[in-house]
């Protein structure tokens, strides 16, 4: 839904996450998007692991090699379909959902968290989906 501008997500739009168990515990981690400058899909395959246990959304990612990098699960609804994401500093803030809109007072919520953790919400990038 909404993100701090970083460099694999600039010019992106319909951008998509997409996570999967493998078989060792860590999490598969699929990041697309179609780049309106490039005018091509881009894709980035990565591998989390958790940082202490399953039980807490406290995780570390790595798209590059032996390079993790914080990904923490701040806030999640109750049915899992929508997340407030936050890396390992203030550069890095992601606003999650498994459909292409989110409810206002869920998103109000997610805002007000994120304000309160130190993060500059007026710098989110609200992700188009066409």
């Amino acid at each position: 839904m909404a993100r701090l501008d970083f460099h694999f997500e600039k010019n992106i739009i319909n951008a998509t996450a997409e996570y999967s168990l493998n078989e060792d515990g860590s999490i598969k981690v699929v990041n697309r998007g179609y780049d309106i400058k490039k005018q091509e899909m881009k894709e980035s395959v990565g591998k989390a692991k958790f940082v202490d246990s399953p039980e807490e959304g406290k995780l570390k990612v790595s798209f590059f090699g032996p390079f993790y990098a914080g990904y923490n699960v701040v806030a999640i609804d109750p049915y899992y379909k929508y997340a407030l994401v936050a890396g390992k500093n203030h550069d890095y803030l992601w606003i999650l959902s498994r459909e292409t809109t989110m409810p206002e007072n869920v998103k109000h919520e997610y805002l007000q968290k994120a304000r309160e953790l130190g993060y500059d919400t007026s710098k989110l990038l609200w992700t188009q989906h066409e």
